[in-house]
């Protein structure tokens, strides 16, 4: 009896399982829950609405891992693939203006472009340039954001307000050929519903190439230089003689014929400032004030070759006085001889009457210190440059020194002077003794000498005599004998 009731036990568990397993099978395939999908489908599409459209070229299952997330603002996010459809197109919102302090943006430096947009901390802007056949992408490290201060050119020039995003770009000298032109995008990948770029601002300019700019203001230079030498040249010049007339030395010699330190320092200084602005001028497409310590450097130097000039002149030149007798006796040219630098060496710049000099060599040594400092400061900070005031003195206090020396240096030429006032007033005497013992004026020398006695003329001619050697001494012009006899008509 026990055995049965446990077999039917069984029997109707066994059926209960399969009218259940029935019944279920029956709701799944009603009609009623057939519909539950089509009630789904809005739902569905409203999902697949808030996802982000897929960007061309990027992988099958970028769309579905970015659906719906905003994009960091950190990261790339457009490809190298992607520039036409993201930043040419036009599709993204337009971003603030960009602003620029130059005309040309310059290669192989770090530059400066400002955003009229307000710094947002966290917000990285990102860079593209777009060649028209080509396009680049710079690297993230190559695009640095960071927020305009008040000490910033683009602020200084009321091109940018404070607090506004200046974007720095490390552009290499490769991205520039021949001062190309081309457009520079900058954009954010801030978007806070995808993965394409949130902002994108862009503006047209020119790029300079660094190294060709280099060359040409080099180039600039070496003309100018060459320009000087053929301007100096002589009449009958030949090639040999002109390449040697290259010598800064002769191109730069005094009035004497000798190598003018002054006059090579500004025009050191000079070719300087001219080769530094023209390579800004190239690089950037605007001049540049100059700073006051480098006006003050070309004051110091012009105004020095001035006074020494002057001093020269004054110095190692012949009275009037003195000038016209020699011009009467016939000891110089009535036509005014041009200087020969043809002597004019590198020592004149160091010696003093062929004694070293050690003032001209500190002031020669210190030029270069400072030319040296201005080109290794460079194109932009000429307007910034400064000249630290000890060497500033030490530069003037070296032209003192110099000009000081000259003056209280005697010369040949000074003797020569005091040498024919002497001989001048020995000639007056002589023609007045001559007057005096004939009661009138004398026809001629022959006639003189028996009124004056012969004495008198042979001491007359030994001092003529002294002073010719001094004279041929200091100018290298020989004087006749028959030029030494007196006037005394």
């Amino acid at each position: 009896m026990s055995r049965f009731v446990v077999v039917a036990a069984s029997l109707l568990s066994l059926a209960a399982t399969i009218f259940c397993g029935a019944v279920r099978a029956q709701q799944l395939g009603s009609p009623a829950n057939a519909a539950a999908p089509a009630s789904q489908t809005p739902a569905a599409e409203q999902q697949r609405g808030d996802q982000v459209i897929q960007k061309p070229g990027a992988p099958a299952g970028a769309a579905a891992q970015g659906a719906g997330a905003a994009s960091d603002p950190q990261k790339q996010c457009v490809k190298p693939n992607e520039f036409a459809v993201e930043l040419r197109s036009g599709r993204n919102p337009v971003g603030a203006s960009i602003v620029l302090a130059t005309n040309f943006l310059p290669t192989n430096q770090r530059v400066d472009v400002g955003v009229r947009a307000p710094y947002e901390e966290g917000v990285r802007y990102f860079a593209g340039i777009d060649y028209g056949d080509e396009t680049y992408l710079f690297r993230r490290q190559d695009a640095v954001t960071r927020r305009a201060t008040e000490s910033d050119p683009l602020v200084q020039k009321h091109l940018l307000e404070p607090d506004q995003t200046i974007v720095t770009l490390n552009m290499a000298d490769d991205l520039a050929w021949f001062w190309s032109r081309v457009d520079l995008y900058l954009y954010t990948c801030n978007n806070p519903a995808g993965q394409s770029p949130w902002r994108v601002s862009s503006v047209s300019v020119r790029l300079s190439p660094y190294w060709f700019s280099i060359f040409a203001v080099i180039a600039e230079v070496l003309i100018l230089y060459l320009w000087i030498a053929f301007a100096l040249r002589k009449q009958d010049h030949r090639f040999a003689s002109f390449l040697a007339a290259l010598n800064p030395a002769k191109v730069s010699a005094g009035p004497d014929g000798k190598g003018s330190l002054s006059t090579f320092q500004t025009l050191a200084f000079s070719l300087a400032v001219a080769a530094l602005i023209s390579l800004l001028l190239l690089q950037t497409g605007t001049l540049v004030d100059l700073s006051g310590s480098i006006l003050t450097l070309l004051g110091i130097s012009g105004i020095g070759a001035t006074i020494a000039k002057g001093t020269d002149n004054q110095r190692n030149t012949l009275s009037a006085d003195n000038r016209a007798w020699l011009l009467r006796h016939g000891w110089i040219p009535m036509a005014k001889a041009v200087v020969d630098p043809a002597n004019a060496t590198w020592r004149d710049f160091f010696s003093t009457d062929g004694v070293f000099d050690v003032y001209r060599y500190q002031s020669f040594i210190f030029g270069l210190v400072v030319i040296g400092g201005l080109i290794a400061a460079g194109v932009s900070q000429l307007s910034t440059f400064v000249v630290p005031n000890t060497i500033l003195g030490i530069v003037g206090l070296s032209q003192v020194v110099y000009i000081g020396g000259k003056l209280v240096t005697p010369t040949n030429i000074s003797d020569l002077n005091t040498a024919i006032v002497g001989l001048r007033t020995e000639e007056q005497k002589l023609k007045a003794a001559a007057v005096t013992k004939k009661q009138g004026q004398v026809a001629s020398l022959a006639e003189a000498i028996p009124l004056v006695g012969q004495e008198a003329y042979d001491a007359y001619r030994q001092k003529a005599r002294d002073v010719a050697a001094i004279f041929t001494d200091a100018t290298g012009i020989a004087v006749e004998d028959a030029s030494i006899e007196p006037i005394v008509t």
